[in-house]
């Protein structure tokens, strides 16, 4: 029997379930989304419009819904917070986007009348509407029997490729030490969080012309690949 994995979170833990063996199967992999807008009530934009996949999931939270149904056949969750850096937009009618290169590039935001508000990670704001967020999913994982089989990763973050090994600018910095703080929360809530050590293999960036996709070293794919398969052995 295969070990079933669902990711959600950045593309640097999915491009690191890539280098493990076939005995590992990935159900699924949730990307792009805030914990704040995949717990958030399910919003309405471009209707009629041809989106992104991950984006139009994005728009009706359905990382909720996606665990449930994986629930019962899923050996490991993996969760890592890279994402959090994109912030989210709060629309009109109450609910929230991640604030995502992709969005923008969608142009899905122009179809919204009314005011919106762009929450940008590293604030009271963003942080008072994430930890609500994470109690709300971290109490529904322990409510499915998954507070075992979950791992969440925390992973520093850098800019781009020449600050790995080396001085990092201060938003980087900032970043990585409010991921760590939300891990702190999750900890506190009884669940797995390994933090990535420190060296050459901290979590880079590719800078694609239209916008920043995570990556990582093949140092950064081992260790998080080692804490899919402890996961794994420990819960079979």
């Amino acid at each position: 029997m295969p070990t079933n994995v669902m990711i959600y979170g950045s593309a640097v833990s999915r491009t690191a379930f890539g280098v493990m063996d076939s005995s590992f199967s990935l159900l699924r992999h949730v990307a792009g989304q805030s914990m704040i807008s995949a717990l958030s009530r399910p919003g309405v934009l471009g209707e009629g419009r041809r989106v992104e996949p991950a984006l139009e999931e994005d728009v009706k939270s359905m990382l909720l819904k996606h665990v449930r149904r994986h629930a019962g056949e899923l050996d490991v969750l993996v969760i890592d917070l890279l994402d959090e850096r994109h912030g989210v937009v709060h629309l009109p009618d109450g609910s929230y986007v991640t604030d995502t290169p992709e969005l923008s590039a969608a142009g899905l935001l122009d179809t919204v009348a009314g005011k919106k508000t762009t929450i940008a990670p590293v604030t009271e704001r963003h942080w008072d509407l994430w930890e609500a967020s994470a109690n709300r999913l971290f109490s529904a994982l322990a409510e499915l029997g998954l507070r075992e089989r979950t791992i969440v990763l925390d992973m520093p973050w850098a800019k781009d490729e020449r600050e790995v090994g080396g001085s990092r600018d201060g938003k980087a910095a900032e970043l990585s030490a409010y991921f760590t703080e939300c891990c702190a929360h999750i900890r506190s809530r009884g669940f797995t969080v390994a933090a990535m050590p420190e060296g050459p293999h901290v979590v880079a960036t590719e800078h694609n012309p239209q916008w920043e996709t995570p990556s990582s070293g093949a140092v950064a794919n081992s260790w998080i690949a080692s804490q899919i398969e402890a996961v794994a052995a420990r819960t079979s």
